[in-house]
């Protein structure tokens, strides 16, 4: 895995802005460990920016899928998830996002910083 980055406490809110090449196994990988991180730390909150991982292709809907079952098993209901991704790699019907919350995960994907960390400090909780 060529990925870097550290993830980074304040208050009720986990950081994470991976960075580098990866495979599609490795990016979920990683979201997977994040919210695991999080949930294990007893921090609700839980902000990933994932515009500076590159190299894996475009998800299909069954890696969505699967994403949004795996990241929501790791959160058990405890974490709170605002993910940045590059508008290319998000789904007009968000079918991971909505994969996640129908197993009991509060998440949501944004394009941009700003409106991800306002709906995690507001409107999501």
């Amino acid at each position: 895995m060529n990925a870097t980055g550290t993830i980074e406490v304040f208050q009720d809110c986990a950081y994470y802005r991976p960075e580098g090449q990866v495979s599609l196994d490795e990016t979920i990988q990683l979201l997977v460990q994040a919210v695991a991180y999080a949930r294990a730390r007893k921090i609700p909150k839980l902000f990933v920016n994932t515009l500076r991982l590159t190299g894996y292709p475009p998800l299909s809907l069954a890696d969505r899928y699967f994403l949004g079952r795996k990241i929501a098993a790791a959160a058990q209901g405890a974490v709170q998830l605002a993910l940045v991704a590059p508008p290319q790699r998000i789904d007009p019907e968000k079918f991971g996002i909505v994969v996640a919350r129908n197993a009991g995960m509060n998440a949501e994907v944004f394009t941009a910083e700003r409106e991800a960390l306002a709906w995690l400090n507001g409107s999501g909780a």
